[in-house]
């Protein structure tokens, strides 16, 4: 230590060391120095000073290591710090600072305390309210209406109000202002929605999402339809037992009980395949027939251009005996007029058109065998023939003479597919839209289901029988179906 003390003096004569404090609490240890002052470089500028002092080294738990040495004249190299080394420091700019500017301090980075479960920072109440949190539910504290989740804070006893569909303020559940969502009124057209249950229309679409003005093709049941995109304003009317509101929106123009039914005097008959359909509940009585004679008609179709005068051939004019009677003597045009006449047509295929003239025993096809049959049947009653069930060989018959019966007076038991619906078999036969060609006369088309003087084949629902279109005959009639 002695050639240590001797030497600093030296240099210290030089000029190169003005102070150097070697002991520290009574330790001659240079490493334990607690505030090294660096040297102070020396010489003059011609010969670049010397070099700077080294720094002192930073002491254990020490504040600031000591300046770094100051530079000669003409270039004298600093002396190197001791305040990177040193990390007990607090300063604002220390890595492991506290300061909330410091980027590396957890706390700093983290957003409002929103969820801690304490009123803190600009908060109203509890994790709500102020510029960063969630708006307070209904009975919590609020300063102003932004501090609610209603919007609305009570001015008198500043306590969140709950959100009202009167209130003018889109809140709650709301799509938009006072509708939407679960308890509020169905939003406008053009107003803000979340899914089709927001709207009137029921039909929410478009970005940003608006309930859509109603249309005929949005399969939704909305403005002024009927049931979903019919009846109302839309071209097409709503099929049977589809909804309604008044007879214009059915195409059978029938709607009871806000549902589109058939026609009167019309049996409804479920459609292979889903669906339904409606057949007369009766055969065509001479009675019927006369009003649509004398309305002059003038259906007609390319097939039945030969056909003007729709007159039958016999019993006509019918007399008032024989107006409750099916009537006959009435060839297949006379019958397709009567049934178009009536807003209806001549039973065919389902779902519309003719049947082919080769599909007449599917009752997957034809509406007069499906009706006959039930699909499963082989008479209008079951699977046996029955003797006098129906208007046939072995019918008890009322009158004098055997003929057809009033067609308010047929065998009760001869009942077909539907409530209702009688005379499938027998009493007379009946023309169906199937035909073997479109040419005119000489097309046979089919006949259905026997009439009062056959047996038990020919009073089956599939008889395969069938007549010229022109023919008229003195046990042929028909019904007609609907659509």
């Amino acid at each position: 230590m002695a050639n240590l003390r001797v030497l600093v003096r030296s240099l210290s004569a030089l000029g190169v060391v003005s102070y150097l404090a070697v002991s520290c609490g009574g330790d001659d240890r240079p490493g334990n120095i607690p505030h090294g002052t660096g040297a102070t470089g020396g010489g003059d500028a011609s010969s670049g000073g010397g070099s700077g002092g080294s720094g002192g080294s930073g002491g254990s738990g020490g504040t600031t290591g000591g300046a770094g040495g100051t530079g000669g004249t003409t270039g004298g190299t600093g002396g190197t710090s001791d305040a990177g080394t040193d990390q007990s420091v607090d300063s604002p700019t220390d890595v492991g600072s506290d300061s909330p500017g410091d980027a590396g301090d957890g706390e700093a980075s983290l957003p409002p305390h929103c969820s801690n479960t304490q009123k803190d920072a600009d908060e109203t109440d509890v994790d709500c309210g102020g510029k960063d949190c969630a708006g307070c539910d209904t009975g919590k504290v609020c300063a102003v209406a932004t501090d609610c989740a209603s919007k609305k804070c009570n001015s008198t006893n500043k306590i969140c109000d709950p959100p009202l569909c009167t209130d003018g303020i889109k809140n709650g559940a709301e799509s938009d202002t006072d509708c939407g969502g679960a308890n509020c009124p169905l939003c406008a057209d053009t107003k803000t929605c979340n899914s089709g249950t927001d709207c009137a229309s029921g039909v929410c679409a478009g970005a940003p999402k608006t309930c859509q003005v109603p249309n005929c093709s949005d399969n939704v049941k909305n403005g002024n339809e009927g049931d979903k995109d019919c009846g109302g304003t839309c071209p097409s009317k709503c099929s049977l037992g589809q909804s309604c509101k008044a007879a214009a929106d059915c195409g059978s123009n029938v709607c009871t009980t806000s549902q589109c039914k058939c026609p009167a005097g019309m049996a409804l008959v479920a459609a292979t395949g889903g669906g339904s359909y409606c057949i007369d509940q009766l055969e065509v009585s001479y009675e019927q027939y006369e009003t649509f004679w004398q309305a002059g008609p003038t259906f007609n179709l390319p097939a039945c251009s030969w056909n003007t005068s729709y007159t039958p051939t016999s019993n006509w004019p019918a007399s008032s005996f024989n107006k409750k009677k099916p009537v006959r003597n009435v060839d297949w045009c006379d019958a397709w007029a009567y049934c178009q006449w009536a807003g209806k047509r001549l039973c065919g295929k389902q779902n519309g058109g003719a049947v082919a003239y080769g599909d007449f025993a599917s009752a997957a096809q034809s509406q007069w065998m499906n009706a006959c049959t039930a699909g499963v049947n082989t008479y209008p009653y079951g699977s046996a023939f029955v003797a006098g069930n129906c208007v046939g060989q072995g019918y008890a018959f009322p009158d004098a003479g055997v003929g057809p019966q009033d067609v308010n007076r047929s065998a009760n038991n001869c009942l077909g597919a539907a409530p209702g619906l009688y005379d499938m078999s027998g009493n007379v036969a009946e023309w169906e839209d199937s035909c073997n060609g479109t040419t005119g006369t000489g097309d046979d088309c089919r006949v259905r289901g026997g009439s009062y003087p056959d047996g038990s084949a020919a009073l089956e629902c599939k008889a395969d029988r069938s007549l010229k279109r022109d023919a008229k005959l003195d046990d042929v009639g028909f019904r007609c179906c609907f659509p």
